[in-house]
C-alpha cells in the first residue's frame, strides 16, 4: 500500500506533463522538439502568410514553423491547385455540419505555433492555402516553387 502512493504521483505528473506539451503545440499537424530539414517561419496574419513565396529544392526536406500572429483562427493546407480544390469543398460541406479529412494541413489559434514538415519529391509550384471561412477568397495564400 505504501509503494502504491508512489505511483500514483508520478503517473499523476507524466499525465501533467504531457497535457503541458500537446497544449504547448498550438495546433493539428506535425511537432517535435527538433524539426527536419531547413525550418522556415511563416507568420499567419489576418489574410496574409508572411512570406508570401518560398523556394525550395526537388528533394529537399522542410519544416514550415507557422506563427497565428492574427486576432483569429488560421489553417496550411500545403497542395498542389486540385488538393487546394478539395480542400475548399470539404472544409464547405463542414460549415454545412459535415465531417471532412482535415490531413495535411494545421490549424493554428491566435497566439499558438504549430508545424508542417515535408520532403519535396519533384520540380513545380505548391500552394499554401486557409480555408478557414473566407480567408481563401480573401487571398490568404502563399506560393512555394519547387526547383
Amino acid at each position: 500500500m505504501h509503494a502504491r502512493s508512489f505511483i500514483r504521483p508520478r503517473r499523476v505528473a507524466g499525465l501533467v506533463a504531457a497535457g503541458l506539451v500537446l497544449s504547448a503545440c498550438g495546433g493539428h499537424g506535425h511537432t517535435s522538439a527538433e524539426p527536419a530539414g531547413r525550418v522556415i517561419d511563416v507568420s499567419m496574419t489576418d489574410m496574409a502568410f508572411t512570406p508570401s513565396t518560398v523556394a525550395v529544392a526537388s528533394g529537399e526536406t522542410v519544416t514550415f514553423r507557422f506563427r497565428n500572429a492574427g486576432a483569429v483562427i488560421h489553417e496550411a493546407l500545403l497542395g498542389d491547385d486540385a488538393a487546394q480544390t478539395k480542400h475548399a469543398a470539404d472544409m464547405a460541406k463542414m460549415a454545412d455540419g459535415h465531417d471532412h479529412d482535415h490531413s495535411g494541413a494545421v490549424t493554428v489559434a491566435p497566439g499558438k505555433t504549430a508545424t508542417l514538415t515535408k520532403t519535396f519529391a519533384t520540380a513545380g509550384t505548391l500552394v499554401l492555402g486557409c480555408h478557414q471561412p473566407g480567408h481563401w477568397e480573401a487571398g490568404m495564400k502563399a506560393t512555394v516553387t519547387v526547383a
